[in-house]
């Protein structure tokens, strides 16, 4: 257990937790560490079994390119696992393994329960093992273990994405998906292959050409691809422009679905929510240390430190930056420099490690990857 000060403490070991924390470890003399509330990948271990990563991953560091799902620059999901669009589990153990390769300290199945500025700077965390005093905090809490469990009345009905282990444990009887983005669009796809007839409520066209091909927007060329298989095997139904405003539970058995216009379906199963994530994701334990912008977004500095908590910073899906927004890996991966940084220059340690580390993302020379990790 990590005890007593420290000048950096991350909280969460997921993609954007161990990214950081590999560039923390680029600074000489800095004492810092890792705090996850279950496992290293934690988020990742609990996608539903058949879930893929959506953002192809490719090793092309031989010619200066990271691999789009990599966390650092010299090392490759697609290498670790062997297959493009590598499951959670699959990614979960390259992050585990990029842990052992830098001996990160990270503290698994330690949950943070209270965080508070205190007057004369830094922060003191308390835990489940104890109490720590950090100079800097960085929060990594991630989006996936924090649902939107409560969208419209009635949705304690419903099965969220978030909460499914396995498509296969659902009956191949006739479905309902309300959302028509990521997860629903994934959630449809496994049924469908499940051999379930499918209906698809949503309020409108994510993939639409004429649209913003940024897959932060629109639906990804991936999902697009599954989505038009499930629609060729003639059990998905689509219908547009419904913006569901309530499930019921009727006496005589099954569900009631209700929109907007005043449509109605009653369904015998209970609908399936890929209706997405809590506003701010695990940010929203600290809700207190954050400002939120007039769209609801985390307000953040040029460099994603938070504007009420001095040394308070944000990585991960969360971040945004005016209208861009980070909720990829090989975009917030981005950031890992720009935060470590600022924080050498606060505490007058030598950054120079980062031009050639964290926070190059550029050319790597004629480096090659070794077994998915560093060389």
């Amino acid at each position: 257990m990590l005890t007593g000060k420290l000048d950096v403490l991350v909280v969460g070991a997921g993609a954007a937790g161990v990214g950081m924390a590999v560039a923390l470890a680029r600074l000489p003399g800095l004492r810092y560490g890792v705090l996850e509330a279950g496992d290293v990948g934690e988020s990742f271990r609990r996608w539903p079994r058949q879930t893929r990563f959506i953002t192809p991953s490719f090793h092309s560091n031989a010619f200066g390119l990271a691999d789009l799902n990599a966390v650092t620059e010299y090392s490759s999901p697609a290498i670790f696992s062997g297959t493009e669009h590598p499951s959670g589990a699959q990614y979960a153990d390259y992050l585990s393994l990029l842990v052992a390769r830098h001996d990160l300290p990270v503290v698994p199945r330690c949950r943070v329960q209270l965080v508070e500025a205190l007057p004369g700077g830094g922060f003191q965390v308390r835990t489940q093992q104890g109490v720590l005093q950090t100079r800097f905090l960085i929060w990594a809490a991630g989006e996936f273990q924090f649902p939107e469990l409560a969208p419209f009345s009635g949705a304690q009905w419903c099965h969220h994405y978030a909460q499914v282990e396995d498509w296969q444990a659902f009956r191949p009887v006739h479905q309902t998906v309300i959302g028509g983005y990521e997860s629903g669009v994934d959630a449809t796809v496994n049924l469908v292959r499940k051999g379930c007839e499918v209906r698809l409520l949503v309020r409108k066209q994510s993939w639409d050409p004429q649209g913003s091909y940024d897959p932060s927007l629109s639906l990804s060329p991936y999902s697009r691809e599954r989505m038009y298989e499930a629609l060729d095997s003639k059990r998905l139904e689509i219908v547009f422009g419904v913006d569901v405003t309530g499930v019921s539970r009727l006496r005589s058995g099954g569900f009631r679905i209700e929109a907007a216009d005043g449509r109605q379906w009653s369904v015998t199963q209970p609908p399936v929510l890929g209706t997405g994530f809590v506003k701010g994701g695990g940010a929203c334990q600290i809700a207190g240390l954050w400002e939120r912008r007039t769209d609801g977004a985390i307000a953040l500095s040029a460099c994603d430190e938070s504007t009420r908590a001095a040394g308070l910073f944000l990585v991960g899906p969360q971040v945004r930056q005016d209208d861009r927004i980070y909720c990829f890996i090989y975009k917030f991966r981005q950031r890992f420099g720009l935060v470590a940084a600022q924080i050498a220059e606060r505490l007058g340690l030598d950054a120079g490690q980062l031009q050639a580390g964290a926070g190059a993302w550029g050319p790597f020379g004629n480096s090659e990857c070794c077994e998915g990790c560093e060389c």
